[in-house]
């Protein structure tokens, strides 16, 4: 063997001396991970199947970030995307994303119950709110209409004019648009509710109607821009992920 060869062989021992036994480098696969909405819509239940070579796993949530051993984990925290990475030492692999952003969007319609003015709205497949016309066409796209009565506007919802319509309901919430992180449980929620300006309301979109909680739910919050006039103009936040609460951007 030449020394140029006997070179060449210990930096390739040594290489892989460096590299073979270092725990740290091992590639672990993400996890798969799939979710169930429980506790009456607060909580996103999570499990996966075990990760080859994985010691713990990391959930990260609402800004903080928990580790387990086990094959599952429920998030109680409103959090606008979950991950779950597998870990091995210091090896982490890339994270499986569970989407819970709400979709932003804003409508504008008018409270009075002229057939040719929008005066209404419901939520298309995007989670995007539309404006809808009070008439049979528009029936299995309205989720709720807003009416002027004795001076005051009111959300209502569309089961008073189709009966395609049945679990719709709102309610107000306390504080700020933005702090409605996770909508109020079931049980006074109204079909029929005074709205006011520069105020935020929670909402329930379901065919529903023993007035609980259900996987078939859709929830959203609505900030009331303005009303001037019968004109209203809402920002919306809908949650996607159905049965859940949590209204977090």
């Amino acid at each position: 063997m030449t020394k140029t060869t006997l070179i060449g062989a210990l930096v390739v021992a040594l290489a892989l001396i460096g590299t073979g036994c270092d725990s740290s480098s091992t590639t672990l696969e993400a996890p798969t991970v799939t979710h169930a909405v429980t506790d009456n819509g607060g909580t996103l239940s999570l499990t996966w199947d075990a990760v080859s070579g994985a010691e713990s796993y990391e959930i990260t949530a609402g800004g903080s970030v928990q580790t387990t051993t086990s094959t599952g984990f429920e998030v109680t925290t409103p959090s606008a995307t979950v991950e779950v990475r597998a870990v091995k030492g210091s090896s982490k692999s890339d994270p499986a994303t569970i989407d819970c952003r709400i979709v932003e969007s804003t409508v504008e319609f008018f409270g009075d119950l002229e057939l040719t003015h929008a005066n209404g709205f419901g939520f298309d497949s995007k989670g995007s709110a539309v404006a809808c016309v009070l008439h049979a066409q528009a029936f299995d796209t309205i989720d709720f209409y807003a009416a002027s009565m004795g001076g005051g506007m009111q959300l209502i919802d569309a089961s008073a004019v189709t009966d395609r319509k049945h679990g719709n309901a709102v309610k107000a919430a306390s504080g700020s648009y933005d702090g409605a992180t996770i909508a109020d449980p079931l049980g006074a929620y109204s079909d029929t509710l005074a709205v006011m300006a520069d105020s935020t309301y929670y909402l329930r979109i379901s065919a529903d109607t023993t007035g609980t909680w259900s996987t078939n739910d859709n929830f959203a919050k609505v900030r009331v821009d303005s009303i001037v006039g019968e004109k209203v103009n809402l920002t919306t936040g809908y949650q996607k992920v159905e049965g859940l609460r949590w209204l977090v951007k």
